[in-house]
């Protein structure tokens, strides 16, 4: 509690007053701070964006080659490349274009206005207009519009988990000035842009405003990690060089070959080398990935996770750790009472969230006495009724004595209302309370008759030194009573008598030793744990309180008639255990990182798999990782044995601990939904924000959005990542066996001193027409079995492996072999004998080419097959698995023969029948 002459001090320090700044003052500290909003990164320019689509090297080689036959009087072949250049550009520009997001999301994250003391008055604001110095006026249901530091606090409490991760309201109370330093969790006496109070009422002084708040450093640190390229980026851009050396090395041979050795016009020398420079780009490969890869986005878009970044789907395919945040993302969010212990019963309580529906089970030294709704077989969803209730009673008065003050305890001890809105149950005020609140309905009490029965006269708030709340209740027969909810220890202390038999009884060391251990036990379980207890007031004690309106805690707290014990958590999602066990057998290793306590997510981790007693694990703390070293966390990371937990942790700690995994050479997926989480999930190789509970700030940092929040889409998105990731190994296989099939052909050619039986034209034609329709349809080939049981693959191995390319390399050789060969044949067939002159012109080259451009595409199609599988064979996979290719094949064969019959395609084609 601050004293006159400390809120003076305040006061001074920040230049106000207990009226406020004035009018004059407020300009000054606007033009001196700046509005009090997230300054947004600025936009790329959208022409530069297109632009940036020409710098592909495999790009830059069509260009060259495009000029190339212009020069040379091939306007067809030179306009033809061109078209495709800039269709492939326009192509690439509008997916960037779509995955781009203008929202200023850090912007909607603060509130539009504000309350605050100016010249002595109360005044709403817009939080823009808001400056060092303001005073903020704030009470329940508020948003925090600027970080404050409070000189007032009445039973103030803030939600901050999108801010810190810490899943419960935080209790705010007023310090000395000095005592502000720290985590944003620790500080105590400051209030945070962005977070909501959900109980109490105060009054602070604005000490940061815009990005000099925490959430704008949040923002600062958001902007300036530098998003690093993801593996499939990093593996076109090798694959481009690649490419573009071969198709350099190829045609400066045959220029060499051809003007210097053999002599021939440079011209011609010139159109075979953009002829092999054509055939060894694979024009229609950024095309058919960027298409691949939007496929396989809209796939997981029906499995509810949203990817932003076309690359970020096979991305997530190969990430071998997910850093998870604990509240919201492995957890309801939703606090649930699921143990109760009272008169000598344990009870537990069924159902999970807000929702008061559900059974509860009664024992008594181990042994099932009495469930209350479960006989109807409903179980979850059942509703308990009155009728129910007074079954109990009927089977037992005792114990529906101690059920009704248990229950009475937890329903007027209490701030917090259940409401049903939207088809959702939610709770107003403290999650804790509001546990309480919907645990008494389960139990078939209306809170509403209870607080009719029994009137609130006054409240001893609750305070961190006691650990304790008291609400003195008058019936309406003119009974008073006191009923306290707290910390176990808090209330034992001051509890005389306990609950037996529906009976006070008097506490001895054994019964209270008991419910000390029954409270250790359920902590250890990770709930938390509160006590409620009651007394009835004396005359003399309630004349007093008629006299002064007004009851001492001293007075009050004492002798009290221990009710029981509740027990709760904040429950694991449903679905995330077995999504665990599936990315475990993926070899994915799981680290949960979050602002909650330690042993509460030890606790969760266990709950879903994600820790195992076989294994070793740890908890590590903010405070610890302050004092660990770089290498020391890398030793903790790299060892692949152990379990790690890391907990009450800063966005600092999260981004440090993503940026030494990925100094690990790990690919590492983030999930989170709050602000805390946004540089984290911008450094990730995949950051996952959660749609339903995510804030706006995580949703634009991150790269893929579940729109169920559901962590099992995540294992969804994975395998299909994988998939993705197979298949475009499949189609890159199969393009660039065509590919040098048709390098093979046109070299072959000119070593043998003959026209190249495929021109740029007709190479085009195979690879932007037959050819892409076939990729494509290798881009969603059905996964591999076992795609799940495999190991993620190596962050550094390449599609253009040695062996790959071997592979590629003598399937291209055998397609080349034989359609050179079914061209001189065709020569030869029709009259054409070795060493007589031949003309890109004559008939019977055209006829030779014809045959050898429809015979290249025939054994294309086969290919197509083979392309399917490097582990499996065709009668494994199906060979109609794929109707896809079916179709492809089918189509791709009918646009051959209109290619090679059609007198309009012939001409410009140069082909004949």
């Amino acid at each position: 509690m601050l004293s006159k002459e400390d809120i003076n001090k305040m006061f001074q320090e920040h230049g106000t007053s207990k009226k406020g700044l004035s009018g004059a003052e407020v300009a000054a500290r606007k033009k001196k701070f700046g509005h009090n909003t997230i300054i947004a990164k600025k936009k790329k320019p959208l022409i530069l964006v297109f632009f940036e689509e020409f710098k592909d090297l495999m790009v830059i080689i069509l260009i060259v080659a495009a000029a190339l036959a212009l020069i040379a009087g091939e306007a067809t072949d030179g306009t033809v490349i061109m078209f495709v250049v800039i269709l492939n550009a326009i192509i690439g520009f509008i997916q960037k274009y779509k995955a781009e997001k203008a929202i200023e999301a850090l912007r909607k994250l603060i509130a539009p206005h504000a309350r605050v003391l100016r010249n002595g008055k109360e005044e709403q604001i817009d939080a823009k207009d808001l400056v060092p110095g303001d005073i903020l006026i704030l009470g329940e249901g508020d948003s925090v519009t600027a970080d404050a530091i409070l000189f007032e606090a009445n039973e103030l409490e803030a939600q901050e988990s999108a801010l810190t991760g810490e899943s419960m309201p935080v209790r705010k109370l007023t310090h000395d000035i000095e005592e502000t330093k720290g985590l944003a969790a620790e500080k105590e006496n400051v209030v945070f842009m962005g977070t909501n109070i959900t109980h109490g009422s105060g009054k602070a002084i604005v000490i940061g405003t815009g990005m000099n708040t925490e959430m704008g450093k949040i923002a600062t640190l958001t902007t300036e990690t530098k998003k690093d390229k993801s593996p499939l980026e990093k593996e076109l851009f090798r694959i481009g060089v690649f490419v573009g050396k071969l198709s350099l090395i190829i045609s400066g041979i045959l220029l060499a070959v051809g003007y210097f050795i053999q002599g021939k016009a440079f011209v011609d020398t010139l159109l075979f080398a953009t002829s092999v420079a054509v055939a060894a780009v694979p024009e229609g490969l950024p095309a058919t990935i960027t298409i691949a890869l939007a496929i396989g986005v809209q796939r997981l878009a029906k499995k509810n996770a949203i990817v932003k970044q076309l690359s970020a789907s096979e991305t997530l395919g190969s990430t071998t750790v997910i850093c998870s945040d604990k509240t919201g993302t492995l957890t309801k969010n939703e606090m649930t009472v699921k143990e109760i212990y009272f008169n000598d019963h344990e009870a537990s309580v069924h159902g999970i969230g807000y929702k008061p529906t559900g059974y509860i089970n009664i024992q008594k030294a181990g042994k099932d006495l009495i469930s209350i709704g479960k006989e109807n077989r409903l179980y979850e969803d059942y509703e308990i009724t009155k009728q129910d209730l007074l079954s109990v009673k009927e089977t037992s008065k005792e114990l529906y004595t101690a059920i009704e003050h248990f229950m009475t305890g937890a329903a007027l001890c209490n701030n917090a209302s259940l409401i049903h809105e939207k088809k959702k149950w939610q709770v107003l005020g403290d999650p804790t309370e509001g546990a309480l609140l919907t645990m008494v309905t389960k139990c078939g009490f209306e809170i509403e008759k209870l607080k009719q029965n029994h009137e609130k006269v006054f409240e001893i708030t609750f305070d961190s030194t006691r650990k304790r709340m008291t609400v003195i209740t008058r019936t309406k027969d003119g009974r008073y009573y006191a009923y306290t909810k707290g910390a176990p220890d808090s209330i034992l202390e001051i509890s005389n008598r306990y609950m037996k038999n529906g009976e006070p009884a008097t506490f001895t060391p054994d019964e209270k030793e008991k419910f000390h251990t029954k409270n250790e036990e359920m902590a250890n379980r990770a709930l938390r744990v509160l006590a409620i207890a009651y007394r009835e007031l004396s005359p003399a004690e309630i004349e007093q309180f008629n006299k002064t309106n007004s009851f001492s805690k001293e007075d009050i707290e004492k002798e009290l008639v221990f009710l029981g014990l509740a027990g709760m958590i904040d429950p694991p999602r449903d679905e995330v255990k077995e999504a665990v066990l599936t990315a475990k057998k993926a070899h994915i290793r799981i680290y949960i990182i979050t602002g909650d306590h330690g042993l509460t997510a030890r606790a969760i981790a266990k709950q879903l798999n994600i820790i195992d007693e076989i294994r070793e694990n740890k908890i590590i703390t903010g405070v610890e990782l302050n004092n660990i070293s770089d290498q020391d966390l890398e030793k903790y990371l790299s060892n692949k044995e152990l379990d790690i937990i890391f907990a009450r942790v800063s966005p600092q700690h999260k981004l440090r601990i993503v940026t030494i995994l990925k100094k690990l050479e790990e690919i590492v997926a983030v999930t989170g939904d709050g602000v805390n989480d946004a540089p984290a999930l911008k450094k990730a190789d995949i950051g996952i924000a959660m749609g339903i509970t995510g804030t706006d700030v995580s949703k634009e940092a991150a790269n893929m959005i579940l729109a169920d929040d559901s962590f099992s889409s995540i294992v969804t998105a994975i395998k299909e990542g994988r998939t993705i990731y197979d298949n475009l190994k499949k189609f890159v296989f199969y393009v660039f066996s065509c590919n040098t099939g048709e390098v093979i052909t046109v070299f072959a050619a000119i070593m043998l001193g003959l026209p190249a039986p495929l021109t740029a034209v007709l190479i085009l034609s195979v690879n932007l027409g037959t050819d892409i329709l076939p990729a494509l349809a290798l881009g969603v080939d059905p996964s591999e079995p076992g795609i799940m049981e495999a190991k993620p693959r190596d962050p550094d191995e390449k599609i253009m492996n040695r062996d790959f390319v071997t592979r590629f390399a003598y399937i291209g050789i055998l397609i080349g072999a034989v359609v050179m060969g079914i061209y001189i044949l065709t020569l030869y067939r029709y009259g054409w004998s070795w060493g007589e002159a031949l003309t890109n012109t004559n008939i019977i080259h055209l006829k030779a080419s014809s045959s050898a451009f429809a015979l290249l595409i025939i054994i294309q199609m086969v290919q197509a097959f083979n392309a399917r599988s490097d582990k499996y064979s065709m009668f494994k996979i199906g060979f109609f698995s794929n109707k896809y290719l079916l179709g492809a094949i089918v189509i791709s064969v009918v646009m051959t023969f209109a290619m090679v019959e059609n007198s309009f395609l012939q001409h410009y084609l140069k082909t004949t029948g």
